[in-house]
């Protein structure tokens, strides 16, 4: 299939350079032109289906991934006392691969497909790999490692306003890690409106319904009740229903800015099994159980960017962005920590060659402003993300060649709202060389 795709694009170099050079000579005009290129296409796509068995309405197949290794140091501090708080340092190399395709098929359909490497987690193998990370931490003699589905989407997009996706795919939200990791891949669906008012100005609104937890048992007793006098039904299966709207608006060529508001809500929330609460892994309060709070948070994220003309050592025009995003769940109280909020400001953008970026953050995030199964793993305490956390965040990176970044990310945190006696406070180190391909 590889080289069938690259057969084409040399096929493809070839006819526009002979049809380029006829019009030079004034043998062919412009839209002749055209038209025999869409011929050319049209010919070599139907020869290309039939060699490679490809069903006619295959437009195009896309492979690609990137490898990521790692330093991961985890450092506790010296202060650290009381139960449940970590004293014991740790330093791991781990490496990420993730490698997939995308199909674009006739009818503005596009199908996805993504294996990525991870860890079975230790507390309840049944249930998979981590939602939050593809991360694999080397070790055990040189034992063999997993591959996982990492991505399964199908998605339409009929028009440029509209699209729409069902299946395991990347979020297409609007956050930060506080409120949503950036590795976490939801399954179920979302829908994606966009209305561009004039040529500063556009509007989003993303819907996302995803499920969260299947709960099945045959030989359920549904007339079965806990010691509250609460039915208990094991039937009921968790999904969590998420919005959000942001605008964009472009207000000089120097001067951007985009602010969005979202919510999200669970449904059953109280259905989901603790067994996946340990199998997480994340510091803060639990969604599960009668006791547990309500998560239906609001979330408002804002940011500022300036675009000066140039830089030191920077190619091309130098963002400076401030951003702000802040939580807030009514359904908790304020002594069990229901806000949480995230301020930074990022110098540069590394997306090209021989650019940088450097930025800084400050993280606040109350244990139960926000559901901890979907944020950040690694922003914690106690070698955990999660909520109920507080500190500082520093990331570094540069792209030295077309395919090959390094990034430095560095994390101070300490927990929030602990019991009398008890101090936990940690230091993370990421080293990362990121190739992509």
């Amino acid at each position: 299939m590889v080289l069938a795709a690259s057969c084409e694009a040399l096929s493809a170099q070839s006819a526009d350079a002979l049809i380029n050079k006829l019009v030079e000579k004034g043998i062919l005009t412009q839209v002749e032109a055209a038209s025999l290129r869409s011929e050319t296409t049209n010919d070599f796509n139907r020869a290309f289906a039939a060699k490679s068995g490809m069903a006619p309405w295959v437009n195009s197949v896309k492979f690609g991934g990137d490898f990521r290794g790692r330093y991961d140091g985890t450092y506790q501090d010296e202060s650290n006392t009381g139960p449940g708080s970590a004293t014991e340092d740790r330093q791991r190399f781990r490496y990420r691969l993730r490698y997939g395709m995308t199909a674009n098929l006739a009818d503005q359909f596009e199908i996805g497909l993504r294996l990525g490497s991870g860890e079975v987690g230790s507390a309840a193998p049944s249930l998979g790999g981590s939602p939050f990370s593809a991360n694999t931490t080397l070790g055990n003699d040189g034992s063999r490692k997993f591959i996982f589905v990492d991505l399964a989407y199908a998605k339409w997009k009929p028009e440029d306003w509209f699209s729409a996706e069902i299946g395991k795919m990347n979020n297409a939200f609007w956050f930060t890690d506080m409120t949503m990791d950036p590795d976490y891949n939801p399954e179920g669906a979302q829908e994606k409106f966009s209305w561009v008012l004039n040529k500063e100005h556009k509007l989003d609104f993303t819907a996302g319904q995803y499920v969260i937890y299947e709960n099945f048992n045959a030989a359920s007793n549904n007339e079965n009740f806990n010691t509250n006098n609460t039915l208990i039904s094991p039937n009921r299966d968790v999904y969590l229903f998420v919005g959000q709207v942001d605008w964009t608006a472009k207000w000089s060529d120097h001067l951007s800015s985009r602010l969005g508001v979202a919510g999200y809500a669970f449904l059953n929330q109280r259905d989901i099994s603790p067994a996946l609460e340990i199998f997480l892994n994340q510091n803060g309060t639990s969604a599960a159980g009668s006791n547990a709070p309500n998560f239906n948070p609001i979330v408002a994220r804002a940011e500022i960017s300036w675009m000066f003309d140039s830089a030191p050592l920077f190619h091309g025009k130098f963002p400076l962005t401030l951003g702000f995003e802040y939580a807030n769940n009514p359904a908790a109280s304020s002594i069990s920590g229901s806000e949480g909020y995230n301020v930074g400001l990022t110098f540069g953008d590394a997306r090209r060659k021989h650019n940088w970026m450097l930025s800084y953050n400050y993280k606040h995030i109350g244990t139960a402003a926000l559901w901890h199964g979907i944020n950040d793993d690694d922003f914690g305490v106690n070698a955990r993300g999660g909520t109920g956390v507080a500190g500082h965040q520093v990331i570094a990176s540069y792209h030295l060649f077309d395919p090959f970044w390094m990034n430095l990310r560095f994390m101070q945190t300490e927990q929030i709202n602990t019991p009398p006696h008890v101090s936990s406070e940690q230091t993370r180190v990421f080293f990362d060389l990121l190739w992509s391909f």
